[in-house]
């Protein structure tokens, strides 16, 4: 699998994370995303702590992101292997059923990805 490999999936959710760096600044311009960094959640008293908690937010999207992906599929194909390490006689049922399985969880993560890059952008998009 092509996203097995930790370079592919972080670069996705770097491209995910410029796109909503860039809608949020079509939508709400420089003074709205300044706003939303200075001022959200908690009003502007609390400045350094709202800037902190936003930074935390914005850093920790792709990140989570791209590993999600990364780690679900690499440990995929971790199974494949170890299912190669066992007795000759084993492997073909337990190959083809962890085969049926993976193609199933391999779909389920690219629409999880797909869905939360939705809502990412969805929400660079809203303003307060």
């Amino acid at each position: 699998v092509a996203t097995a490999d930790p370079n592919v999936t972080m670069g996705m959710a770097l491209s995910v994370f410029l796109l909503i760096i860039w809608f949020n600044f079509s939508q709400k311009g420089l003074l709205g995303v300044i706003k939303e960094f200075t001022c959200v959640p908690f009003g502007i008293w609390f400045l350094p702590l709202n800037m902190f908690l936003k930074i935390i937010e914005e850093c920790a999207k792709p990140i989570s992101l791209g590993l999600r992906l990364f780690g679900n599929l690499y440990a995929g194909e971790l199974i494949f292997i170890l299912i190669a390490l066992l007795p000759w006689w084993s492997q073909w049922p337990l190959g083809g059923i962890w085969s049926i399985f993976h193609i199933l969880i391999i779909t389920i993560q690219a629409f999880v990805f797909m869905m939360l890059t939705i809502v990412y952008l969805s929400s660079a998009e809203e303003s307060h």
